[in-house]
């Protein structure tokens, strides 16, 4: 089946504070989604880790990972059951594949 969402119908969902998810496509492996996030300025992701792995692109803005610093156009592959945690330097978006889902730590 085609998905296709468009901008303008996009929804978000908070997931802590500064952070929210909008959820592109759900995986037929359980857990597993597609999807956009978008964090303030100064928000935090608590540690957390993917059973699955997860492959991140930022679109933009700037993003801590662990301690990788991500800029635009970046592209960052997390192992399965690595856990890390991420941090906004500024407004940021970037786009997620997480095979297996999200678990935290």
């Amino acid at each position: 089946m085609t998905i296709f969402h468009t901008r303008q119908k996009r929804t978000w969902e908070t997931v802590a504070p500064g952070v929210e998810f909008s959820i592109l496509r759900t995986h037929d492996q359980p857990g597993g989604q597609t999807m956009l996030v978008r964090m303030a300025a100064g928000a935090h992701a608590p540690r957390h880790n993917h059973p699955g792995g997860e492959e991140t692109y930022l679109v933009s803005g700037k993003l801590r990972i662990a301690e990788r610093e991500l800029s635009p156009g970046d592209y960052l592959w997390t192992p399965p059951n690595v856990a890390h945690d991420g941090h906004a330097d500024e407004e940021t978006v970037f786009f997620v594949v997480l095979p297996a889902g999200l678990r935290l730590t």
